[in-house]
């Protein structure tokens, strides 16, 4: 009984000891973490995660994405390399046409994966690249919840910007690149500078005009279209028809082709016929820019553009037709 007592003393003993040394070392700790209280936590550990705002209400996202898909070619995956990130799976535009990528050179595309088309995206082949951050477009709302599973999904409303600058400045944004978007604009309005500079008095004489050609018919874009826009940037001259023209494109027959004629005018041929056999028909050979020699057929791949990279190619042709 005796032996009993003392180990139950004993046993109270180191109770108490342990219960002091836990107390003295809860108060060093809590005196410890008010001292680092005042100091700022890393970022990384604050940021992690965003919340955007886009086409299908409101997304958590990476701070800093690594794994990124683009579902659409110009409005895009065009802005997203232009601010130097290199995304690892990209959608193309339209295949059976031959044109996978406007205003994009190849080789910016080399270790790319592509994932089908935008209008068709792989669900399978997103999947298995494991990607953080996934940028579609508006019309990519059916398959929204699809894509939400795979990652965090942000889908662009290109119809809601009024320029290509205004689509550029929100996706980078969603990338937190807002400073390298900036640099990236400046650099274009230089270039713009630079062709009003070469230009000179001659910008305010000459009047441009773009249509495309289709089979029989022609088509006109209002200045909703990018290349329209750069056109305007450059402050040179274009129709009245097409500045107040509402719809985004008219296809019309080709007896209103006299319509647009102007000084220059740039040819987006989306027919499988040369220009050649066109300029031979009476309504083509009467035009003044034909008969000036001034009709160029540029790249439909680098004119239906939709960001920094394929306005440079539009930009690069004004300067090879336009300043003599």
């Amino acid at each position: 009984m005796r032996n009993n007592n003392i180990r139950s003393y004993i046993r109270l003993f180191f109770l108490g000891l342990i219960s002091i040394i836990l107390l003295w070392s809860c108060q060093n700790i809590s005196h410890n973490s008010s001292s680092q209280i005042v100091k700022p936590l890393p970022t990384s550990s604050l940021l992690s995660t965003r919340i955007v705002k886009h086409a299908e209400g409101e997304t958590k996202i990476p701070m800093n994405p690594q794994r990124i898909i683009t579902l659409h070619d110009s409005t895009i995956l065009d802005p997203v390399l232009a601010l130097g990130v290199k995304p690892i799976g990209v959608a193309t535009y339209n295949a059976e046409q031959g044109i996978f990528f406007r205003g994009i050179d190849y080789q910016q595309l080399t270790g790319i994966q592509q994932v089908g088309s935008a209008f068709q995206p792989s669900l399978e082949k997103i999947l298995m690249l494991k990607p953080d951050l996934i940028l579609g477009r508006e019309y990519h709302k059916d398959i929204y919840n699809l894509l939400v599973n795979i990652a965090p999904t942000v889908l662009v409303d290109w119809e809601s910007f009024t320029s290509f600058q205004d689509n550029f400045r929100y996706i980078a944004q969603v990338l937190n690149q807002e400073k390298e978007a900036e640099l990236v604009l400046n650099q274009y309005q230089n270039r713009i500078q630079e062709f009003q500079r070469q230009m000179g008095k001659q910008l305010q004489s000459i009047e441009v005009s773009v249509i495309g050609i289709s089979g029989q018919n022609i088509k006109s874009f209002n200045e909703d279209t990018v290349f329209n826009q750069v056109l305007d940037d450059a402050g040179l001259k274009r129709p009245s028809i097409q500045k107040n023209q509402k719809e985004r494109y008219l296809e019309l027959s080709m007896e209103h082709l006299n319509k647009y004629d102007t000084d220059v005018l740039f040819v987006i041929n989306e027919s499988h016929a040369p220009l050649s056999s066109y300029l031979q028909h009476p309504l083509w050979s009467n035009l003044k820019a034909t008969q000036n020699k001034r009709v160029y057929e540029v790249s439909q791949s680098d004119w239906f553009a939709g960001g920094p990279l394929g306005v440079n190619k539009i930009l690069e042709d004004l300067f090879k037709y336009l300043v003599k």
